[in-house]
């Protein structure tokens, strides 16, 4: 194990004047000095503990991702593609800005605040929490805080970074419209928040179409995997007079596209299919998915951003709002008549 007084030994220097060096301290050490140290931690190989990092500077470094989000029939969060690449997005501009991601994840028997207050976090970023989840949090933890696709009030001072999901929801239904899909529904596995704000773009879409019914074009699926697909099978005469089925995730769509298939019903021959996130393996599938493009590294990088100007001192919006793109591939078709 390399020692600070090997090193401090070899530079000809004190153990304090490395110490600086190595922690960022260096402003009474001169460019010389400084140059040479860091040479010598290089050609030692030289790794600095990082819990002595944190003792040494007046903060942490340390920024908190909170997930309270599993989906039904997953063991954990970062099953869902989505989920692991806003995770991975965010992991990465954190570690741009020169802070370290903690990240905390709901677990049975395990107190989620325990976990959150046991890290000396500086700031910290939640998702999938409800809107009484964030308040107990920002009643123990009064550092910046973002809330990342929150649709209900957040307590002061906590920022807001989300999706424009009615938009989004409105872009795709416009374009089905477009494409000649008059009878299509909008399947989602429940009506609250982000699934609320994508049926209300749809359902706005369908009314200045004038479609009839479109209230009635909101179908709910079952949040289990084996349930959603027993249900599928019930619910098939009624796909099958449907042109187009749009799902509230490219989880739900792909999954939805392999079991038409095995009906033996065509996408988008037979069924147009459209999704919402463009996960990767939106272009993976077969046909390749019709989705809608959240940009999630526009929405880790806000998230960032924000927490880092208000560690900063400087004011920033309670809100940013993400914009979509529609992601047009092979898995919707000109409607045929019916």
């Amino acid at each position: 194990m390399i020692r600070i007084k090997d090193i401090a030994e070899r530079a000809g220097v004190s153990p304090t004047t490395v110490s600086n060096v190595i922690h960022g301290k260096a402003g009474r050490v001169s460019r010389e000095t400084v140059e040479k140290i860091n040479r010598i931690l290089e050609e030692m190989d030289y790794v600095p503990s990082l819990s002595a990092r944190m003792l040494a500077r007046d903060h942490s470094g340390l920024i908190g991702v909170a997930l309270g989000y599993t989906r039904e029939g997953m063991n954990y969060a970062l099953e869902d593609p989505f989920i692991a690449e806003l995770v991975g997005s965010l992991e990465f501009r954190i570690q741009e800005k020169g802070y370290t991601m903690i990240l905390v994840t709901r677990h049975k028997g395990r107190d989620l605040m325990e976990q959150l207050l046991g890290w000396n976090l500086e700031a910290m970023i939640s998702i999938g929490f409800d809107e009484r989840e964030i308040r107990r949090i920002r009643n123990r933890f009064l550092g910046p805080m973002v809330v990342i696709d929150s649709y209900s009030p957040l307590p002061e001072g906590v920022i807001n970074v989300r999706t424009d999901d009615r938009g989004g929801g409105y872009l795709m239904g416009k374009y089905l419209l477009k494409k000649g899909h008059r009878k299509f529904l909008f399947l989602s596995d429940n009506d609250e928040a982000v699934d609320h704000e994508r049926w209300l773009g749809v359902r706005e879409a369908m009314e200045e179409e004038l479609v009839e019914d479109a209230a009635s074009r909101h179908l709910l699926t079952a949040k289990d995997p084996a349930s959603r697909r027993r249900h599928y099978r019930e619910l098939l005469p009624l796909f099958r007079e449907q042109s187009a089925l749009f799902f509230s995730s490219d989880l739900y769509a792909v999954e939805a596209m392999n079991f038409l298939q095995d009906q033996g019903i065509r996408v988008p021959e037979e069924l147009s299919v459209a999704g919402f996130d463009d996960v990767a393996y939106a272009r993976l599938s077969r046909p390749a998915l019709t989705t809608v493009r959240q940009n999630v590294g526009e929405k880790a990088r806000r998230s960032v951003d924000a927490l880092v100007r208000t560690l900063h001192g400087e004011t920033v919006s309670v809100e940013y709002r993400i914009s979509t793109l529609l992601a047009q591939r092979e898995s919707v078709a000109d409607a045929s008549p019916r």
